[in-house]
């Protein structure tokens, strides 16, 4: 068994790691976090949700668009609901959850690491898993995914203690964070660290096969995630059907939504690890033949994860978070590694391999940008909104490693990613302009008035719901309310025809009409006369009849 690299001056650092992990964090991940608009779907949506529940006072039934929805356990709307009504309806309250979701996975990172290989390796993978891209950027949206990764990450990290340092008081807090796991998005948490910990009791003999199984600690569990389950069952009988059927074996084994090939995660895996990515083969080439059962441990909850989320028919690009704190830990320790070998040496010609590879790739990535082939300079023609962040990024990643050849200080390379960290954050404001409608769900509420009806026009956007606080009538057509139109079928949001849509119109002092500009003809055939448009959101219009 590996064992923490400890001396007397160690727990005299600690306090010195946190402080420093602590700026980093608040840095990285809460300033200027409520800066962008939240963007649809996702952002949209889970704010739209915790909004209502505070509107309804409904803590239990979570609705979209005052409808049931059910495709996700409460949690997370809780906590931003909680965050809402103690800071109001902002961007920064919405984003809170996540924000402070990544900043506990950066300790859990630090106090892990600091447990298998010391203070100085925790150090180090906590700042590697902090200055991820992927992580910097999905700590900054309201998601569910980072919050979820947090408790399974959390669950597997202290059960592995347990285990492996015989600390059996580790157990309920291991098992209680897989519960709250269940209560973010389902049975996934306590389905992954099944899977890590029964791998590793294989690999320990058949006398640990089941050694992480502690039964009274599942009935714990249990009765923290069960009532919620039963609650809605008793009220929806078809709620269990739908929640695990549908939305959890329709989507891995069939494909229902979001259908990708088995070989989807390994380029998503190397752009969200950026900038770490070109020293994986260094990390894994230290490991060849001398892995002790630490390590050992960390490699298989990095990889189960990676292909249980591989075999799924259905697939995005978040699902692969929990598996950057073990990857993140073992860069970490590498790193701390070389740093105290005195790098360079004749047995770090890898890791200068590595940085060299590193330097020439984002080098010719950066010719790639200035002279582009034809097909490759129109998509980039669409990224134009980024302004002189692409440029910026490629030139640090061109810069990091080169200085850090040149100067021989491995510091350099956590100074260039936390640069590169700080960055991020800019560019996520100019995206939020292409896709957040905070500005038309804005003019919609500046121009509100009681009776007045939001009609979407085969169309439909969550954000504009937060952002206006007006729920929508939509025109027929496939949506993500479909199940909570079944459960509530006289709620009465959705018209079946222009005609019921025109009978709408005329029925209402004030009537506000979201729509593709490019079907704005059909709006003007159904209703009759003109429209004046009062906000714009990429290809969508806010327009309103004239005389109403």
């Amino acid at each position: 068994m590996d064992q923490a690299k400890t001396h007397p001056a160690a727990s005299g650092h600690s306090l010195r790691h946190l402080a420093g992990l602590t700026a980093v964090g608040l840095v990285v991940f809460f300033v200027r976090l409520g800066a962008p608009g939240l963007m649809d779907p996702d952002e949209g949506r889970y704010a739209e949700i915790a909004r209502e529940m505070l509107v309804l006072g409904d803590w239990l039934l979570p609705r979209l668009n005052f409808l049931p929805y059910l495709e996700k356990p409460p949690l997370v709307y809780w906590l931003t609901a909680l965050s809402f009504k103690t800071f109001g309806f902002t961007e920064w309250a919405a984003r809170l959850p996540a924000a402070l979701s990544a900043l506990g996975s950066v300790y859990l990172a630090y106090a892990l690491g600091r447990a298998l290989f010391g203070a100085g390796a925790g150090g180090y993978g906590a700042l590697v898993l902090a200055t991820c891209g992927g992580v910097v950027v999905l700590g900054r949206l309201l998601t569910l995914d980072m919050t979820l990764t947090f408790f399974v990450n959390l669950g597997v990290g202290l059960g592995y203690l347990a285990w492996s340092r015989n600390r059996p008081g580790l157990w309920p807090w291991a098992y209680l964070a897989l519960a709250l796991g269940a209560l973010t998005k389902g049975p996934v948490a306590p389905a992954l660290a099944v899977l890590i910990w029964g791998a590793w009791g294989l690999m320990q003999g058949r006398g640990q096969w089941f050694a992480w199984l502690r039964w009274q600690y599942v009935f714990l569990a249990a009765g923290l995630t069960l009532p919620w389950f039963l609650w809605v069952s008793l009220h929806y009988p078809d709620f269990l059907r739908f929640f695990l059927w549908e939305h959890h074996v329709g989507r891995y084994a069939g494909g229902a939504f979001h259908a990708q090939s088995f070989l989807y995660y390994a380029p998503v895996l190397l752009g969200l690890f950026t900038p770490w990515t070109m020293l994986l083969f260094w990390t894994m080439r230290r490991l060849w033949g001398e892995a002790g059962p630490d390590r050992r441990f960390l490699l298989l909850w990095f990889a189960l994860p990676l292909i249980f989320f591989s075999l799924s028919r259905g697939k995005l690009v978040p699902y692969i978070l929990p598996v950057f704190l073990p990857l993140a830990l073992l860069v970490g320790e590498a790193l701390w590694s070389a740093q105290k070998a005195g790098w360079p040496n004749p047995g770090d010609r890898w890791f200068t391999l590595s940085l060299l590879t590193w330097a020439a790739a984002a080098g010719l990535l950066s010719v790639v940008y200035v002279w582009p082939t034809t097909r490759l300079a129109a998509a980039l023609g669409q990224l134009d909104y980024l302004g002189p962040f692409i440029p910026l990024l490629l030139g640090l990643l061109v810069v990091i490693p080169l200085a850090t050849l040149i100067f021989r200080r491995v510091e350099l390379l956590c100074l260039g990613a936390l640069a590169l960290a700080l960055i991020l954050p800019g560019a996520m404001e100019r995206v939020a302009l292409q896709r957040s409608p905070r500005e038309l769900g804005l003019a919609l509420r500046e121009h509100w008035r009681p009776g007045a009806v939001l009609i979407g026009w085969r169309l439909y956007s969550q954000g504009v719901s937060f952002y206006s606080g007006q729920p929508f009538v939509i025109l027929d057509f496939p949506t993500e309310l479909e199940f909570g139109r079944r459960l509530d079928p006289q709620a009465g949001f959705f018209v079946t025809s222009p005609q019921e849509v025109a009978a709408l119109v005329q029925s209402r002092p004030a009537a506000f009409i979201f729509v593709k500009e490019r079907v704005l003809f059909r709006v003007r055939e159904a209703l009759g006369g003109d429209f004046r448009t009062l906000a714009r959101y990429r290809d969508c219009l806010l327009v309103t009849p004239e005389g109403k």
